[in-house]
């Protein structure tokens, strides 16, 4: 009888502290809320780019505890992105900070679990965005729409749109090593990201086949004399080969 008693308290103390931490973190998740509340209000006289940080600067403190790591933030995922690789290891935060203008200026939070701690991290790069140059910087503009693992780390894709008339799906590579995510070299011409660029128009036919190890999607060639990307009626096919994606142009099929 002692015995079943004690092990009914036991499992009553875990269940009270779990109680206590998911409580724990509804206050949490509706301190965040109240700064994205303050980001997305119409409000003229807020400095936007000081409530930006802010809330970035909140949503980090926040999922830097070991208490959020189990929770799902059901309140905030009405509001933002969030993503859960398909191994459960790492999850992504991504948000418009509405002061890009007609851009989307998104940022993107990185949150993954070590033996020691639980890590957040910013996908962006900090040098500004160039419109002549599509590197690494060209993620500052895109929300992340699936974590795949991949190889010996995790393929990133995500989406963003242009003021310009375009939209755009983007890839890039990371490796877990030494508890810190590495971004690493594995498309062609020793890049680590991949853009597929698009004018709004046209929907998306880029997929990622883990499975196969393969990425297509069909062919777009900008146009000069319009300034607008055009189909070119060919298909574009990257295989990994296991060192990194090598690209194929082929007809589509009539």
């Amino acid at each position: 009888m002692k015995t079943k008693t004690f092990f009914l308290g036991f499992f009553l103390s875990l269940y009270s502290l779990s109680m206590f931490a998911q409580t724990d973190m509804k206050v949490a998740e509706e301190k965040v809320l109240a700064v994205l509340k303050k980001l997305r209000s119409k409000d003229p006289a807020i400095d936007r780019a000081a409530v930006a940080i802010q809330f970035e600067k909140t949503l980090k403190k926040v999922l830097s505890s070991k208490e959020s790591w189990a929770y799902t933030f059901p309140e905030l995922r009405k509001y933002i992105n969030i993503e859960t690789s398909k191994d459960n290891k790492i999850r992504s935060f991504s948000w418009d900070t509405l002061t890009g203008g007609s851009w989307h200026a998104i940022n993107s939070l990185l949150q993954f679990e070590s033996d020691t701690e639980i890590h957040v991290v910013s996908i962006q790069d900090e040098k500004p965005i160039d419109d002549e140059e599509e590197g690494n910087d060209m993620f500052a503009d895109a929300v992340i729409l699936g974590i795949y693992p991949f190889y010996k780390g995790y393929l990133f894709e995500g989406y963003g749109t242009y003021g310009s008339g375009h939209h755009h799906k983007i890839l890039t590579y990371f490796e877990l090593i030494n508890e810190k995510l590495v971004r690493k070299t594995i498309f062609e011409n020793d890049e680590s990201i991949y853009v597929f660029k698009i004018p709004r128009r046209y929907k998306f036919d880029l997929h990622v086949n883990i499975k196969t190890k393969t990425v297509t999607h069909s062919e777009f060639m900008m146009d000069n004399d319009t300034g607008f990307f055009k189909p070119t009626g060919k298909k574009v096919l990257l295989t990994f080969d296991g060192n990194k994606f090598v690209k194929q142009v082929k007809n589509e099929k009539p």
